[in-house]
């Protein structure tokens, strides 16, 4: 792991992310399949991959759509983290900087999250790129 990494967990709507068939999901209510997330500084942004694998967070294209995890070392791979702060967004740009706290990520000005409306099942949920939900909020929990 190179030293600049930061390894955190991540929560979309409070619910543990993970990964599920090649598919970033979260699990309302099953914080065993959360992954640990190693998040490096990539191309002016940061790329989130799959502690101990080469697998990603991974957007598929601009349009609305589940977002991958998979091996990618290109663009698609790369999203901008915004602290979510009392004054408003602050733009996160060295890893020494974060902090356990609600953040937005964005590629391409286009936000991550899950979908306003949803299933009140405790099923997986998709993650999507171009999410509808007006505040796209993520619980970032920062472990190292």
């Amino acid at each position: 792991m190179p030293e600049n990494d930061r390894i955190v967990k991540l929560y979309a709507k409070g619910a543990p992310v993970g990964v599920l068939d090649g598919r970033a999901v979260c699990f309302p209510g099953d914080g065993r399949r959360a992954a640990e997330w190693a998040l490096s500084p990539a191309d002016g942004g940061f790329r989130l991959t799959v502690k101990g694998t080469e697998d990603t967070l991974t957007a598929p294209g601009t349009d609305r759509a589940p977002v991958l995890v998979r091996p990618d070392a290109g663009p698609a791979s790369v999203w901008r983290l915004q602290h979510v702060t009392p004054a408003g967004l602050a733009t996160v740009t060295d890893p020494a900087a974060l902090r356990t706290g609600t953040y937005v990520l964005t590629q391409n000005a286009l936000p991550l999250g899950r979908d306003l409306f949803e299933s009140p099942a405790a099923a997986p949920h998709p993650i999507v790129i171009r999410t509808d939900d007006r505040t796209p909020h993520w619980t970032m929990e920062i472990l190292l």
